[in-house]
């Protein structure tokens, strides 16, 4: 079955929105030995196409050259440098560099075997953090055969040095290894750009650039995070993190009209200043209801969801509502409002005005918590 217009729209839309928010922005590729640069040739155009700049360092070989000049003639403005580089790259180095990128070419920087006096990645790796710290960079992906960051075999598709610091300090088990790990730890507060680690494969660069969900670890420096009142601006960014929830049928879809209309009832969890996570609190009376929880998916677990719905219950509270309440069809919120003390009850308990509105066939379950005024929320651990 082919989908509707409307869903490919909404993808178009999202490849659109991070296409525009990436623009001009500088990102520097690092392929491992074991990445072959074809793998990613497509993900290269598309970054292209989207006006990002890219500079690609990998090892040098005997048919990188012929490659490179193959795709020029197909349309990728690749510009070969090699063996003018010493072993560590100057203010010179990063300023030719800029000079290509001024071009609307990308560079690619073979390093030669001579070079590679270092074992594994620990050349390439230092090599493109110290070019980097000559350039205005937003992000360093690291492509290789691993999937990203694995500690005690768990995946991390987000975490700040921080949280990697205290792994070290455990001595977990890395797939990177404790070295490698410790010199991006170092390397992330120093320089300020994300860390990403990718798999080396066709469509990672586009997945974890254009999508909501992301692939591989992103590691960022521990930015201020901030849960505020949202703002018409904020529209597209609500309405694209909705949506794998909308198509999943865990949050029922809402016309952009009508979140633009109510967007004072919105409240989202920022970092860095991008929106990660969002929620809806809607007065009824004595009462409120806290709905639309919607979290990126790198994001998730990490408590965001639950700081904002504290902040939705103190909100409700300091208006001076009775109880809140909360509805969904999906297992993992009823835990999740039942951890913040919220109660099962009948949906025929709930305000009157509440249930004009809703369509009482949808098989949800309702969860609601009685205010304390005299009681703050506290967020649990």
């Amino acid at each position: 079955m082919s989908q509707s217009i409307d869903v490919r729209m909404l993808d178009a839309l999202e490849i659109f929105h991070y296409s525009y928010r990436f623009q001009n922005r500088l990102f520097i590729l690092v392929l491992e030995k074991q990445v072959n640069l074809q793998n990613i040739i497509t993900d290269l155009r598309v970054l292209y196409s989207a006006h990002i700049q890219t500079i690609v360092i990998c090892h040098d070989h005997d048919k990188l050259i012929n490659l490179l000049q193959v795709w020029n003639h197909r349309g990728c403005p690749f510009q070969y440098v090699s063996e003018a580089w010493g072993v560590r790259p100057t203010r010179q180095d990063a300023e030719f560099i800029e000079n290509i990128l001024s071009k609307g070419n990308i560079p690619v920087l073979g390093l030669s075997p001579d070079k590679e006096d270092q074992p594994d990645t620990g050349n390439l790796d230092s090599f493109a953090m110290e070019l980097a710290s000559f350039l205005t960079v937003d992000k360093v992906f690291f492509l290789s055969t691993e999937p990203g960051l694995i500690i005690d075999g768990q995946f991390l598709s987000h975490t700040t040095p921080e949280e990697l610091q205290q792994y070290l300090s455990s001595k977990r088990e890395i797939n990177i290894g404790q070295q490698r790990m410790q010199t991006l730890i170092e390397q992330t507060r120093s320089q300020g750009f994300d860390i990403v680690l990718l798999q080396g494969t066709s469509g990672c660069l586009f997945q974890e650039i254009f999508t909501h969900r992301g692939i591989g670890t992103l590691l960022t420096s521990s930015y201020p995070n901030t849960i505020r009142r949202a703002e018409l601006s904020d529209v597209m960014d609500i309405s694209l993190l909705m949506k794998p929830y909308v198509q999943s049928g865990v949050i029922l879809p809402v016309l952009e009209n009508d979140l633009a209309r109510d967007i004072a009832n919105y409240y989202v969890y920022t970092v860095n200043n991008s929106i990660v996570a969002a929620a809806k609190l809607t007065i009824y009376d004595d009462s409120a209801e806290m709905a639309k929880f919607c979290t990126l998916p790198r994001y998730q677990g990490k408590g965001r969801a639950h700081e904002l719905a504290l902040k939705l219950i103190d909100t409700a509270k300091n208006a001076g509502k009775k109880s809140i309440f909360a509805l969904s069809i999906d297992p993992r919120m009823f835990e999740f409002f039942q951890n913040l003390g919220f109660s099962e009850c009948d949906r025929s308990d709930l305000p009157e005005n509440w249930r004009k509105k809703y369509d009482l066939a949808r098989p949800s379950r309702a969860f609601r918590l009685m205010i304390q005024s005299d009681t703050p929320a506290k967020i649990l651990i």
